[in-house]
């Protein structure tokens, strides 16, 4: 039996080996354990992501890694389904007394996970954090616009916003998770960092810094008892070991197959993969933060002319995304067709001379995180390649993910860099944070466009809020504010036996899978 095992276990890692170039597989050390070894109904999902979260606090660190351990441990007033619709959570409905006011009515009996009471106490807890400056949430910038919470009875939460704040519920939907108040004002900040509870499916249970973190089922859940009672995040940063893992039986579920595996992937006969559109865009910063010749706006439009998005999406994603033209993907609510920059290298060449500069002289800086998106170092090499055409001269810094996402937010990023948004399901939030001179994740500002935003984000009227985001993505494209590459086709690989359907915001929603 033993030797049959070693015999399939190799010939697993021949095949996974020769799935793509660049992939190094890892054979799993001698002794490691399978993700449920010897269990015919599987009591534990083992989910490999890239990095570690930054902090168990919730409401603090905007990023993806982090939002998708979390929203298993806490839970939000309102979340999203499956497909990006909101629906009800915490809060089961709400209404707007006047254009400045939301009213939230609170979910009844339900308890945290060291049987304190929720009530509105508790979410006037959280805002609070987000707006106390010393706190330095990286979501602050995104709730300037309100200016308090008032419990208005145990079950009753009122937000006071500074001018109408159109998209309100989706901030709520993305951002605001509930933390149990007096477990954090006992613990302190650093302490209460690294010992989280919520009202979520899953309770906390062992955090391991750069290995994993482990969770255990709430049985008493407001919404039920969750079908797999343990999940571990496990944190692999190379892909190559996160495949290996996959296809050894270590890890159940991983994210960001490349797409030069999917068909010899789906081939094995222990694992499926599945493929999803989500709302993230992928994107190329022009960065006018950096002191360098894309502050140019010819220059920015001659980049964008060289590039070769269609090629790119053929050549390296074998046609997984849908190519877009402005910063909006087609499943956002204000999504508007915009203008293409056609692949043009003369028009290219003719505009970097109207900025007085030779292609040959220009040498730009192309940052890459490795395995955070699809082929995302791959499409770096092929941009670089595509620019080298016109005589310019591009070097790619790939970086580890958390140091990819630190340099961007301490705006050290030099010319270009790769970046993901998402989920990017309403107009404000990406326009705000991606193209705005305070927004942690921006790589562009320029006065009249932030003038242009800033009026269009309190207008609560449907038709004019659509008709101001409209101008505004036509104003992007024009000062071609970045290169917009794709609407980001997520492709999942996992243990056939895992029932999970990938969602349009990404997240792993543990409490909705089970064997």
């Amino acid at each position: 039996m033993k030797k049959a095992f070693g015999l399939l276990l190799m010939v697993l890692i021949l095949v996974v080996a020769a799935c793509t170039p660049a992939t190094n597989v890892d054979e799993p050390a001698k002794g490691q354990v399978e993700a449920n070894a010897g269990s015919t109904t599987p009591e534990k999902v083992v989910i490999a992501l890239e990095s570690d979260a930054v902090t168990m606090l919730a409401n603090t660190d905007l990023n993806y890694v982090n939002d998708v351990q979390l929203r298993n441990i806490y839970d939000p007033l309102v979340s999203r389904d499956i497909e990006g619709k909101i629906i009800p959570n915490l809060a089961t409905e709400w209404s707007n007394p006047d254009s400045n006011t939301w009213e939230f009515k609170l979910k009844d009996q339900v308890v945290f996970h060291n049987g304190k009471p929720f009530n509105a106490e508790a979410v006037k807890f959280n805002i609070d954090f987000i707006l106390d400056e010393t706190n330095k949430s990286f979501y602050r910038s995104r709730w300037l616009n309100v200016k308090e919470a008032q419990v208005v009875d145990d079950r009753t939460i009122r937000i006071i916003t500074t001018k109408p704040f159109a998209n309100f519920l989706d901030r709520l939907a993305d951002d605001l998770l509930i933390m149990e108040p007096s477990h954090v004002k006992e613990l302190g900040l650093e302490k209460a960092a690294s010992n989280p509870i919520g009202t979520g499916p899953y309770k906390f249970s062992e955090w391991k810094r750069d290995q994993y973190l482990e969770l255990v089922a709430n049985d008493q859940y407001w919404a039920g008892k969750p079908a797999i009672p343990i999940v571990r995040f496990r944190y692999i940063p190379e892909f190559s070991a996160r495949l290996s893992a996959l296809m050894s039986g270590e890890v159940n579920l991983i994210k960001n197959l490349p797409v030069d595996s999917v068909e010899k992937i789906k081939a094995q006969g222990n694992v499926k993969v599945a493929v999803r559109e989500s709302a993230r865009l992928n994107y190329v910063a022009l960065n006018t933060f950096y002191d360098g010749p894309l502050k140019d706006k010819k220059v920015r439009q001659a980049i964008r002319h060289a590039i070769n998005v269609d090629e790119l999406l053929a050549s390296v994603l074998n046609g997984y995304g849908t190519k877009m033209t402005g910063p909006l993907p087609k499943v956002n609510s204000g999504f508007s067709e915009t203008p293409d920059y056609a692949y043009d290298q003369e028009k290219a060449k003719q505009l970097l001379k109207e900025a007085g500069i030779e292609p040959a002289q220009l040498k730009l800086q192309l940052d890459t995180p490795n395995g955070r998106y699809p082929m995302d170092s791959q499409v770096a090499q092929a941009i670089q390649a595509q620019l080298a055409r016109i005589g310019i001269n591009v070097d790619v810094q790939v970086n580890e993910w958390g140091n990819h996402l630190s340099k961007i937010r301490k705006k050290e990023m030099k010319d270009m860099y790769i970046n993901g948004w998402g989920p990017s399901l309403e107009p404000q939030t990406t326009v705000e944070g991606l193209f705005t001179k305070n927004a942690p994740y921006s790589g562009f500002y320029d006065s009249s466009v932030e003038e242009q935003i800033q009026a269009t984000i309190p207008v609560f009227g449907k038709e004019e809020r659509k008709k101001g985001f409209d101008a505004i993505q036509n104003k992007l494209v024009e000062e071609a504010a970045f290169q917009p590459l794709w609407q980001q086709a997520d492709i999942y690989a996992m243990d056939k036996k895992l029932k999970f359907e990938p969602r349009v915001d990404e997240r792993f929603q543990v409490h909705d899978m089970s064997w």
